[in-house]
């Protein structure tokens, strides 16, 4: 059983605590008085006569409630607060989003690399690309330019190619055979280039072959010079070089006005001077044959090659 000794001692009088008096109470009493002192005094019954009533714990807690208002502020003055801390604490979470996405996040980020699928590249493709595009546009600009030029390649490049254009931000990319050739269409301050990056001597030569070089003993050994840096292609290098041998001893009305066409093997070359009147063809029927070199000349050509063939 729990110690009840306490309940033995005397309970004080209210007044003065100089005079104190010892006042005797019973058992009953002592108890009710000790039960009001705790949480759950409001919800007993105290007799009226100790001064432990409704009406007074009623009292104590309108004059708690009324220090808490005094300390804390009236509810509109709490809710003007608590806005003003949500509003701050808005602003600072904007803030720190700011600083990482500007300083934080850029540095691990890694870049995304998007690859896309080049487009088939034929001359119709690259029509209905340019179809696609506004009137007006630097897309639209590299697109007449590549249209313009590609039509133009021989077909060792069209059958093998990669074209890659990139107009003032913009990219796109076509994709014939195994792209072994490069074609580059670029878009600068309102100016278009068409760049070819050649892949093979082949190709160098194919290029050529679509419009006559200037005929001259210079251009003859400069072309022969890149076959040969290039490699391979022996058969046109014997033709070009029986050519060069035999060019410089022409007479000077043979060399300003001649069409020279070699052609060895499969590949065919084209040199024109002046008008071209005078006609030189070099070729080889096969690998086994010589090289031949054979001249018509007209007018006051023939002339002075006649002489010069006639006196050596």
């Amino acid at each position: 059983m729990k110690d009840e000794s306490y309940l033995d001692k005397p309970l004080l009088e209210d007044g003065d605590t100089s005079n104190l008096v010892p006042i005797q109470r019973s058992k009953t009493e002592k108890l009710w008085g000790i039960l009001s002192q705790s949480p759950a005094a409001s919800w007993l019954p105290f007799p009226s006569g100790l001064g432990y009533d409704a009406a007074s714990l009623q009292h104590k807690s309108t004059k708690e409630k009324s220090t808490m208002t005094q300390a804390t502020g009236s509810p509109a003055e709490r809710s003007r607060v608590l806005i003003l801390v949500l509003v701050l604490a808005t602003f600072l979470l904007a803030l720190l989003s700011v600083f990482f996405n500007l300083f934080i996040w850029p540095l691990g980020r890694q870049p995304s690399l998007s690859v896309a699928v080049p487009q088939n590249l034929s001359d119709a493709a690259l029509l209905e690309a340019r179809e696609r595009e506004p009137r007006v546009g630097a897309m639209r600009d590299c697109l007449d330019k590549a249209v313009q030029d590609f039509s133009a390649e021989p077909s060792v490049v069209k059958d093998d190619a990669r074209m890659t254009l990139q107009c003032n931000g913009t990219r796109q990319e076509f994709l014939s055979g195994n792209g072994g050739t490069r074609i580059e269409v670029v878009w600068i301050d309102g100016e278009v280039s068409y760049n070819v990056d050649e892949a093979s001597a082949e190709v160098h030569v194919a290029r050529l072959s679509r419009r006559p070089l200037p005929l001259s003993l210079t251009s003859v050994n400069q072309l022969l010079r890149d076959l040969a840096s290039w490699g391979g292609l022996e058969e046109l290098q014997g033709c070009l070089n029986r050519t060069s041998q035999k060019f410089r001893e022409e007479p000077t009305a043979v060399q300003d006005n001649a069409k020279l066409v070699v052609s060895c093997g499969s590949h065919q070359v084209t040199f024109v001077s002046g008008e071209g009147q005078n006609e030189i063809s070099v070729y080889r029927g096969n690998v086994y044959e010589e090289i031949q070199y054979q001249v018509k000349a007209t007018g006051w050509a023939w002339f002075e090659k006649f002489w010069k063939d006639l006196w050596g």
